[in-house]
């Protein structure tokens, strides 16, 4: 039974911090269609459309009067800021978290991911932008190239100065956006700082946008890559409004209240808490879990327990993988509120994707989305008729390790256990663990990232096919 005090004891706070190393779920989980496809779909899509667009509707005029290079220059820079406005747009609307398109790419793991590669991509396209601008005029400046003799300019009148500013503005927004994309891509860099970074993004957008729309030529507004690009700009406003109010995600928010605390041997503390106005969740789903510390904001934790109404109680399996996390054993109490939004995620035990048997295969922390499987199970009146096979791999055996009732619970539940112990029993063998699958069975991970790809690796070999689950939480 976890511990009632209003908090965990200092021996038990030491454990939580001495803890073996993190094993954090993976985070792609394959379907019966391949989820490479249909990550690369979106990304076909931002960057095949406008190219399609612009070859359509603006290259033969520029073809037609382009005289120098430089001509082609500024047709590489509009059409680099125009497509750098389409994925900043699409990386906006997937931060809002939708709930349509959590469902059609399998879970917000997958959804942040997408985010992600739609970020760096974004960058990737900023930068070129600015090179194409900086780049030639600098080495014309230089004198290593030479720049074709202007033309009288027009007399400036007043749009000229709404066009300059949109070009400092967007200067700037450029410089910001690439530093966004290099903190989220080192890793080393503190995630509250990551996540405070990340909030000017929204604001990054609407000067991109602003910059973009502004300097669009007159007859990109005639055809339809400018009304395409208007749209898809307007499609970025209203997620990155409900960011700068603190509103994505509101909908799916609840408050709920700690009720115990249970710090484990191996570095795990457990959060048992009643939220209000809970929907119920499915086995395998996490949430995102905001202690009230402000320079953390809210993290992903699995609910390790099955959802039952009348007990109306959920509880977060934490291990200390970080500094914030290492800290949470002291820093959380009894009666505290805890805000959370979900439950999120596919990483689901639903018939249609479990065959006529499972494998499951887990490191560390990874159990959590089982245990609540497990517990799902332990109450059914009725098996599942599948054979359950649970692999499950932790350093060290410890005499309060987490989970204490694991044994027992599979007994319950009828799954068939095998445990390992690292440090002195050495891994599972891949081979082992596949000869239980059959053709029509599926394989379900969660652990370390170099054990899940080598075994996505040997189930993508197996004859007949075996299908394949896996899932990640992390999101930098």
């Amino acid at each position: 039974m976890p511990s009632r005090s209003t908090k965990c004891s200092a021996a038990a706070i030491s454990r939580c911090r001495s803890g073996f190393s993190p094993t954090p779920c993976l985070e792609l989980k394959m379907s019966s269609e391949k989820p490479e496809i249909i990550m690369k779909r979106p990304l076909l899509f931002l960057a095949g459309l406008p190219l399609l667009v612009w070859a359509a509707f603006a290259l033969p005029d520029i073809v037609a009067s382009a005289k120098n290079l430089w001509d082609w220059r500024r047709a590489l820079i509009l059409l680099s800021g125009t497509l750098a406005l389409w994925w900043m747009s699409a990386g906006m609307v997937l931060a809002a978290r939708p709930p349509k398109l959590e469902k059609y790419f399998g879970g917000l793991d997958r959804l942040y991911r997408l985010h992600k590669d739609i970020g760096i991509g974004a960058g990737l396209l900023v930068f070129t932008h600015w090179m194409l601008e900086w780049l030639p005029k600098n080495l014309a400046k230089a004198g290593f190239i030479e720049r074709p003799v202007r033309g009288p300019r027009p007399p400036r009148g007043q749009e000229d100065m709404w066009i300059d500013l949109a070009k400092d503005v967007g200067e700037w927004a450029g410089y910001i956006l690439l530093a966004l994309v290099v903190i989220a891509l080192v890793k080393r860099i503190p995630y509250r700082y990551f996540r405070w970074v990340h909030k000017l993004f929204p604001l990054v957008f609407i000067a991109g946008a602003f910059h973009g729309l502004m300097l669009m030529p007159t007859n990109f507004w005639q055809q339809p890559l400018g009304w395409l690009t208007a749209g898809v700009a307007a499609l970025g406003v209203g997620p990155a409004v409900l960011s700068l109010l603190g509103r994505i995600g509101a909908r799916r928010q609840h408050v709920a209240h700690i009720e115990s605390l249970s710090c484990h041997a191996d570095g795990v503390l457990e959060v048992h808490c009643r939220p209000t106005g809970w929907p119920g969740h499915k086995a395998g789903q996490h949430v995102l879990a905001d202690f009230g510390h402000t320079a953390e904001g809210a993290h992903p934790f699995t609910l390790a327990n099955a959802w039952h109404p009348a007990t109306g109680t959920l509880t977060l399996s934490i291990k200390g993988l970080g500094d914030y996390t290492r800290q949470l054993a002291e820093r959380l109490a009894i009666g505290q509120a805890v805000k959370l939004e979900g439950p999120y995620g596919a990483f689901t035990f639903d018939a249609d994707k479990a065959g006529i048997g499972e494998i499951w295969v887990a490191g560390g922390i990874g159990i959590t989305p089982f245990l609540a499987r497990l517990e799902e199970l332990a109450r059914q009146s009725e098996r599942t008729g599948r054979p359950i096979e649970l692999f499950y791999a932790t350093r060290a055996e410890h005499a309060d390790a987490y989970p204490a009732n694991l044994p027992a619970l599979c007994e319950a539940a009828g799954v068939r256990l095998h445990r390992r112990y690292t440090d002195t029993q050495g891994p599972f063998d891949t081979r082992d663990i596949l000869r239980h699958a059959t053709a029509g069975s599926s394989v379900w991970f969660c652990g370390p990232e170099a054990w899940g790809l080598a075994l996505e690796k040997a189930v993508a070999s197996t004859t007949p096919p075996v299908r394949f689950e896996r899932e990640l939480f992390a999101f930098r």
